[in-house]
């Protein structure tokens, strides 16, 4: 019984990584070619040529996310039109985009202050144009970018009335692949914690940041594990 008992054991340690393995994730030079194809067809850009906060979400066939696949005008998000996008963003009395397999969002102007565009994607938690996006297809690849950091004070902060959090973890329940995704930092929040602050992330979505059209990183963080150096703003020396 004990020969027996030792045998399952060692059985389930070679069968473990493989199940871990079985995880489906999205491949992360793949995850880059989107990004930039974000970046190419719907970036914020100002007159004067300074870039803009804007985030975009997709929930899309989970071969799109996958090895090999280069997005393009003819096989990738082709019920959008890049300029519609554009202007609804822009639009700052509502900059809200929801279309098939694609929401955006620019700030929106309210009386003192302007909604981000995460808060105006994910809130609220329960309603909000991401819940209706992942309705449309339950095993998909949903990706979730933001050009700046989700912010300390507001997005990342529980007590606040427009954090993602709820949002987050209601995406989390939700079946296939998923990246939640940035690129640069909310210059307001370089010189805060991000490690512990990212990790609230992490607790319910894989993180990445892209820089580029060829290079994406995984931000790690689950568990003990540290937020991976390429995801935090360098550190003076």
């Amino acid at each position: 019984m004990k020969f027996t008992m030792f045998l399952s054991g060692l059985l389930l340690l070679f069968l473990l990584p493989n199940w871990t393995e079985s995880v489906e994730t999205v491949d992360i030079n793949t995850l880059a070619r989107i990004i930039n194809f974000f970046e190419q067809n719907y970036k914020r850009v100002n007159n004067d040529g300074v870039e803009r906060q804007y985030a975009a979400a997709i929930n899309v066939p989970k071969h799109q996310c996958q090895q090999n696949f280069i997005p393009a005008q003819n096989n990738f998000l082709t019920q959008e039109n890049a300029l519609n996008v554009k202007n609804a963003i822009t639009d700052e009395t509502n900059a809200l985009y929801q279309g098939s397999e694609l929401i955006a969002a620019g700030t929106r102007k309210m009386r003192k202050y302007k909604m981000h565009s995460e808060s105006l994607l994910l809130n609220p938690a329960d309603n909000s144009p991401m819940t209706r996006l992942l309705n449309k297809r339950k095993d998909g690849c949903s990706i979730f970018y933001t050009f700046d950091s989700p912010c300390v004070d507001t997005c990342l902060n529980p007590t606040s009335r427009a954090n993602i959090l709820d949002a987050l973890r209601n995406w989390k329940e939700h079946d296939g692949i998923k990246a939640f995704v940035f690129k640069n930092f909310w210059k307001f929040d370089i010189d805060k914690d991000l490690q512990a602050e990212f990790k609230q992330i992490v607790a319910h979505v894989p993180l990445f940041r892209c820089v580029s059209e060829n290079q994406c990183y995984a931000c790690k963080g689950e568990g003990n594990t540290p937020i991976d150096a390429h995801c935090l703003p360098p550190r003076e020396i």
